[in-house]
């Protein structure tokens, strides 16, 4: 096949770059041509090999996304400009350049939807196009938000949906219940291909014990350690989590509190600590964690815990892509597609969502269980996982499947 995939920012901090670039270069393994649009793009940082799919940077790489992700909890609206510039102009350029040229597919990743569903309406005409859709954020009663943006989900909708048959074949999407929240707030019809497709991930080159992994990441602690772990966000429960571990005093634990502030600053978090009297139960690691560094916070803890709220709506995270390689239990709220996963694959433990004693219970349940219950979940979480090979032939599949029954 010949496959288009339009990435307006792989250089972004997050999942953007790795998911784009593994998926490009698997499904290039499996014999198909394979180009990809983007602002800015280093392979490098996530494949060892060539790529062997075609790389093209609009205006060689000028629309790069650094500077907006380095100011973007001082200045978020220079940061959502940003995003809305990358989207309208690298998809612009990648649906000119597709018409005429017969892919058999033209995949389109990590865009703003009301601009997908302008430029789709002047220069998809004739494409077979299929997008990508992470979470399904289109309901104004169900989406985490202030009243504007929940009006502008309505707006995105609504706009969005006429184009779903006729100009846009397929979705992709997370998990289950990502599909069904997605036919209900679309409308769609059974008949409309949705394909569920895991995050990929990596497979760590080697398992590292916690104490040579704790030193890695300078931390001394020889105790249990619990992990959070990625962009903190007001979604993910944080306030949640800390009064739970406020409730396990006299337990022996740390808490591990990793990754890029997004929807706080640091004195934020720093005030909601010190609230709860937990300064000796936390260690914080304010800031971006780069590729490299990143199974070292996985193999340097006991658990991952996602005490993520009732209305979040995203994928599962590092609840696959890291702590299931790197045979990690879980304990997780019960939403969106992380409850389901943990409770089907028998990876942890699944609590009620912002309830903090559900969560220090099974917190506690946690830390009185035994060495060999815990490998039994790491174990289990680990047949769970999705290497980029099978996600690229799940994606393969799905294509197949659109260009047999395109309308």
């Amino acid at each position: 096949m010949k496959i288009l995939i339009i990435q307006p920012g792989a250089d972004k901090r997050g999942h953007f770059g790795v998911y784009t670039v593994n998926a490009c270069q698997e499904l290039a393994r499996l014999g198909h041509f394979v180009i990809l649009i983007t602002n800015k793009v280093y392979p490098k940082k996530f494949i060892i090999e060539k790529p062997l799919f075609e790389i093209i940077e609009w205006q060689e790489g000028k629309y790069n996304f650094a500077k907006f992700d380095q100011i973007k909890t001082k200045n978020p609206l220079y940061y959502i400009f940003g995003y809305l510039r990358n989207s309208f102009f690298i998809l612009r350029y990648g649906l000119k350049f597709a018409r005429g040229k017969q892919f058999d597919v033209v995949q389109i990743f990590d865009t703003e939807y009301s601009i997908v569903s302008l430029l789709i309406r002047l220069y998809g005409y004739g494409l077979k196009i299929c997008l990508l859709i992470n979470a399904p954020n289109f309901s104004f009663k169900d989406y985490n938000g202030s009243f504007f943006i929940k009006i502008y989900k309505e707006f995105q909708k609504r706009f969005l949906r006429p184009l779903f048959w006729k100009q846009i074949q397929g979705i992709v999407t997370l998990g289950e219940f990502h599909k069904k929240e997605l036919q209900r707030q679309f409308n769609l019809k059974e008949n409309f291909p949705i394909a569920i497709i895991y995050d990929g991930a990596k497979m760590p080159e080697k398992h590292l014990n916690r104490t040579t992994a704790r030193s890695k990441i300078g931390i001394s602690y020889s105790g249990p350690l619990l992990l959070f772990f990625g962009m903190i966000r007001k979604d993910k429960g944080i306030e949640y989590l800390f009064e739970a571990v406020s409730l396990l005093k006299n337990e022996n634990f740390k808490l591990l509190f990793a990754g890029s502030l997004f929807d706080y600053n640091e004195n934020d978090i720093l005030k909601m600590i010190d609230n709860f009297k937990i300064m000796d139960k936390v260690i914080t690691k304010f800031d971006y964690i780069p590729d490299s560094d990143v199974y070292n916070y996985f193999f340097a803890s006991d658990a991952l815990i996602l005490p993520y709220i009732s209305l979040y709506r995203g994928g599962s995270g590092p609840l696959l892509k890291e702590a299931a390689v790197c045979k990690v239990p879980a304990i997780v709220s019960d939403v969106s597609e992380m409850g389901p996963l943990v409770r089907k694959y028998k990876m942890g433990l699944v609590v009620e969502p912002e309830n903090p004693e559900s969560l220090s219970k099974a917190i506690k349940t946690f830390l009185h269980s035994s060495n060999e219950a815990r490998q039994k979940m790491g174990e289990s979480a680990f047949r769970a996982t999705n290497t980029w090979s099978s996600m690229a032939k799940k994606y393969e599949e799905f294509y197949k499947s659109i260009s047999l029954n395109a309308h």
